[in-house]
């Protein structure tokens, strides 16, 4: 194969790698520490930490904002603090940059365990 061939073929990989969405910062994923457990006992806080990479696998430093659609935990938008509100139910957490979201985590909540006499 001439070099003007294999040029147009590495042109023509390089081009396909340009299709992935990315957010202004360059972020293309969301990489979101999911804990062991999730339970979440009501007023016991557990801390959720995400990174975010770009196109090459590099880790992009960005602003990471934690959410929930939920009432039954709150989350510190800046942290990723997820405090359990209520005794029973779900919960659900989610990291964002830019348009990106990661998926959901869901949290069983439960009651605060009692301490023996």
């Amino acid at each position: 194969m001439s070099t003007a061939g294999r040029l147009g073929i590495f042109v023509a990989l390089l081009s396909g790698c340009s299709s992935l969405p990315t957010t202004g910062d360059g972020v293309v994923e969301l990489r979101v520490e999911i804990p062991a457990d999730l339970k979440l006992e009501s007023g016991a806080t557990r801390t959720l930490t995400a990174r975010a990479f770009d196109r090459t696998g590099a880790e992009v430093s960005t602003t990471i904002v934690w959410e929930t659609p939920d009432t039954t935990v709150s989350v510190d938008p800046v942290t990723g603090v997820v405090t359990g509100l209520t005794a029973s139910g779900t919960g659900r957490v989610q990291a964002s940059t830019g348009t990106l979201r990661s998926n959901l985590i869901v949290f069983t909540l439960v009651p605060p365990a009692t301490a023996a006499p």
